[in-house]
């Protein structure tokens, strides 16, 4: 584990005590928990982005355009 230093708002720090504290936890733990979520979940919507790129690289002929997209839409 790499120790490293982030500068928090005195609110933002003041709440995250509190729910560290309500959680039984620490604000380090807390933070490292948010944090990884973060990563998982951009590693989520870069994995999709990758699956949907890849659909099209194979068929390009089955996208639609923004502006059909929004006609399809507007007629909803």
């Amino acid at each position: 584990m790499t120790r490293t230093m982030v500068y928090l708002q005195d609110e933002v720090h003041r709440r995250l005590k509190h729910l560290a504290v309500e959680q039984h936890t620490s604000l380090a733990a807390l933070i490292r928990e948010a944090v990884e979520a973060l990563y998982r979940e951009d590693m989520a919507d870069l994995r999709i982005g990758r699956q949907r790129l890849s659909e099209y690289l194979r068929h390009p002929e089955r996208v639609t355009s923004y502006a059909e997209y929004r006609t399809q839409r507007a007629k909803r």
